[in-house]
């Protein structure tokens, strides 16, 4: 069974609306009339749009109209804190990488950019981020971010990400040094303990 998309459904729907709304513009009075329609015709016509609003509340019910608002607010945030740079970002190091691989068919490269341009890692992101975070928590976040203290973390993020990265390296390198030492003691220590028995 075919599901229904949500997009084009809508578009029916707001199709009908425009059609019932032009019906009742065609017959109503001519423009400038004074006279008002003839209460027979129009409740025919109110019948009509009202039951395109029904449809319209039944296709985007509170529900599906919490959930677009929710996967807007998604977006905004995604949109301050540059998921989609960071998506361009990694594509280009995959690019780089695929670029270094001899065994490509002739045009990979080019296809695989176009077929990039027409998908986005946000719209790959947003049910994750719609799964992990309530509206409220992307409120506060949102506001965070366009805020002055917001905008000034963003804009360090680079810098501290960088210098995180030679303090992990560092860090790794000192506990690489000391695990060897630690195990040069426990290696010398039981000869030294074996000598003192005898």
């Amino acid at each position: 069974m075919r599901s229904i998309n949500p997009l084009a459904s809508w578009r029916w729907c707001l199709l009908a609306v425009l059609a019932v709304g032009c019906a009742h513009s065609s017959t109503g009075p001519a423009a400038g009339t004074p006279e008002p329609a003839p209460r027979a015709e129009a409740t025919p016509v109110d019948t009509n749009t009202a039951e395109a609003r029904a449809l319209v509340d039944q296709m985007f019910g509170p529900e599906e109209q919490a959930t677009r608002r929710k996967q807007r607010k998604v977006r905004r945030l995604m949109a301050l804190t540059g998921a989609e740079d960071t998506g361009q970002q990694m594509l280009e190091m995959m690019t780089s990488h695929f670029s270094q691989s001899a065994s490509l068919p002739p045009g990979f490269l080019e296809k695989f950019r176009e077929v990039a341009r027409e998908e986005s890692i946000v719209d790959l992101l947003v049910p994750v981020y719609m799964k992990h975070f309530s509206e409220e928590d992307l409120d506060a976040a949102i506001s965070f971010h366009e805020s002055p203290a917001g905008k000034r973390f963003l804009a360090a993020q680079p810098r501290v990400l960088q210098e995180a990265k030679e303090v992990g390296e560092e860090w790794g390198v000192r506990l690489a040094e000391k695990a060897l030492r630690a195990l040069a003691e426990e290696e010398a220590r039981p000869a030294s303990h074996a000598g003192q028995e005898l």
